[in-house]
């Protein structure tokens, strides 16, 4: 079962690294359980994370939305979603990933994150297998960020042995 309180540095850290890397405010919606395993964005950036709790974190943007993110972290206007504007959306994900591992603390203190993927397209399966997601919106002058988390706790020490070793 997933934890509502693993959301948190997520919102939090989402927030922090937005701001910093587009002079945006994000806006919080609402967090629900997130029924279908279907994106619903144009673009999404999938991000594992391993340790003590592990799962994937997913952050969808429509394709307007990516370039116009895209624009404001470059600083020039990016009409295409091209190499460029991909790799900013992609460590957009990262950076807010990697910040909200380090939010989780003490509790939770050895975290590592793997390498974002970015997915274009529309009603893509992304299966977290058993994990259930939690999902909010973050809205922005530029558009929506929509954010599933589906993560859980390792339920032995060997899981987290196991973990470590595949992760060096």
């Amino acid at each position: 079962m997933l934890k509502a309180e693993f959301v948190n540095p997520f919102l939090e850290a989402a927030c922090e690294v937005f701001e910093t890397e587009t002079g945006a405010k994000l806006q919080k919606g609402p967090i629900s359980v997130q029924k279908s395993s279907l994106t619903s964005q144009e673009v999404s950036v999938l991000l594992g994370i391993t340790g003590e709790i592990h799962g994937q974190v997913i952050y969808g943007i429509s394709s307007k939305a990516a370039k116009r993110i895209a624009s404001a972290m470059i600083g020039r206007n990016v009409p295409l979603l091209d190499e460029l504007a991909q790799s900013a959306i992609s460590e957009l994900g990262n950076m807010i990933t990697g910040l909200a591992t380090v939010k989780f603390g003490e509790s939770y203190s050895s975290l590592a994150i793997t390498p974002p993927t970015l997915i274009i397209g529309q009603k893509v399966l992304i299966s977290t297998i058993d994990i259930q997601r939690l999902y909010v919106v973050l809205m922005s002058e530029f558009g929506d960020i929509e954010v599933s988390i589906a993560l859980k706790e390792r339920v032995n020490a060997e899981d987290i042995l196991a973990s470590k070793k595949a992760a060096s």
